[in-house]
């Protein structure tokens, strides 16, 4: 399906994949007879996660994790790569059948895997203090705003292939029940894949969180599967 042209740009021959999505300006040319529409991931439109729609609402205000995506068909073969960063591509089917990718990481994907926006705390944690309903929304929308993990992330199912972006590229850290969690810098967390539960946690008190800078803010990783990290802090 998907091939490396370099480190920076995929091509894929879509009369093969089938459909792919791809988040919007990230194609780079094409050739063939190919068209473009716009594509909703499943639960983006509100009410995330099992969330209020006023808490979805913070979350997405805040962190402005949500990336438009584009669905290319047809027949043809299509580029694709964005500002220059390295890409790295992953068979979801090999990894468990199951990832969850920051959107902003995410360049393209086929369309076969289910892809639907999850909340961070469906994955085992996120808010770093206790409180529920709004307060805790609110509380995993400020950490993400500042840490650059968000509230919510894109989760994708079922056989098929996902690129994902990392500035310096993308190396695997293995978590499995055996082994001490894996604690990651938020601004340098990729996705992990499997059955890998996030929680953010704060090493500091919520009224000085703004005086500590990132490393204040860190994402423990624990279960069995793998975590992508970047090699960087630098956030897209």
């Amino acid at each position: 399906m998907f091939e490396k042209v370099n480190s920076k740009v995929v091509s894929v021959d879509i009369s093969r994949s089938g459909p792919v999505v791809a988040r919007r300006g990230a194609m780079l040319f094409y050739t063939g007879n190919v068209f473009f529409q716009p594509h909703q991931v499943a639960g983006a439109g509100g009410g995330m996660g099992g969330m209020g729609g006023v808490a979805g609402m913070a979350g997405r205000m805040m962190s402005g994790e949500h990336e438009s995506t584009m669905v290319a068909q047809g027949q043809g073969v299509v580029h694709y790569g964005f500002r220059g960063i390295e890409v790295q591509i992953i068979d979801v089917g090999a990894v468990g059948g199951m990832i969850r990718v920051e959107a902003s990481r995410t360049l393209a994907y086929t369309s076969n895997l289910q892809a639907s926006i999850v909340s961070v705390t469906s994955q085992g944690g996120g808010g770093g203090g206790g409180g529920g309903g709004l307060l805790r929304s609110m509380r995993s929308a400020a950490a993400g705003a500042m840490t650059g993990q968000g509230m919510f992330t894109t989760q994708l199912s079922g056989p098929g292939q996902v690129v994902i972006l990392g500035h310096g590229g993308v190396f695997e850290l293995p978590v499995s029940p055996d082994r001490p969690p894996v604690t990651v810098d938020p601004q340098a967390y990729v996705g992990a894949a499997g059955q890998v539960n996030t929680t953010l946690r704060s090493t500091v008190s919520w009224r000085n969180v703004g005086r500590t800078g990132g490393e204040a803010m860190q994402l423990e990783c624990a279960g069995q599967g793998v975590v992508y990290v970047q090699a960087s802090e630098e956030k897209l």
